[in-house]
């Protein structure tokens, strides 16, 4: 993607990851993105241009699908991203369950990852107590790891299956603080 579309569609979608309390998620793009690069090779600078948007929206997905948004953006954004770029993007994201295309498994299986490992696994403690959930609860449901559609490369399985590992391991350390099972003899 052409830099200068790269940097308005950046800055139009940055202050749309802004919560409410002032934090802004942008942070979690450019995680995904380094990501989902590293298991993507586009072969077109078409392929680059509709991932990169991908992954700018991915987490807007539902504000996409309101009637005016793909405009909106498609106007504020400017020349390089049109209306039916944005379209093409929504119907993407709304595969990312069971994606189809190269891009898509790439940006799908990193979301996975990133959500898969330790760092994934704080952020389920720090939203346990607004969901009604103890450490201990999550610490127990997160002991199974997340599920492995069958649609991930070998490169993603790998990668998966080490936060897995880390993040079971920091599980287990909890249960043992929980249960007493840490104290010395």
């Amino acid at each position: 993607m052409d830099r200068s579309v790269r940097a308005r569609a950046e800055a139009f979608v940055r202050p749309l990851y802004q919560d409410l309390d002032g934090v802004s998620r942008f942070g979690d793009v450019e995680r995904i993105e380094k990501i989902a690069r590293s298991l993507f090779r586009s072969e077109s600078s078409g392929d680059d241009h509709h991932f990169t948007l991908m992954i700018l929206f991915h987490g807007l997905d539902r504000w996409l699908t309101k009637v005016g948004s793909i405009s909106r953006a498609s106007l504020i954004i400017g020349e390089g991203v049109g209306e039916g770029d944005l379209r093409q993007v929504s119907e993407s994201l709304r595969r990312l369950d069971a994606p189809v295309t190269g891009a898509e498994r790439a940006l799908a299986a990193a979301i996975l990852i990133d959500e898969a490992g330790v760092r994934g696994l704080a952020v389920r403690f720090s939203h346990a107590r607004r969901e009604g959930a103890s450490l201990d609860e999550i610490a127990r449901e997160e002991m199974d790891g997340p599920s492995r559609p069958l649609w991930l490369d070998a490169r993603s399985l790998r990668w998966l299956g080490h936060r897995d590992a880390a993040r079971k391991q920091v599980c287990a350390m909890v249960l043992a603080e929980v249960e007493l099972e840490d104290a010395p003899d």
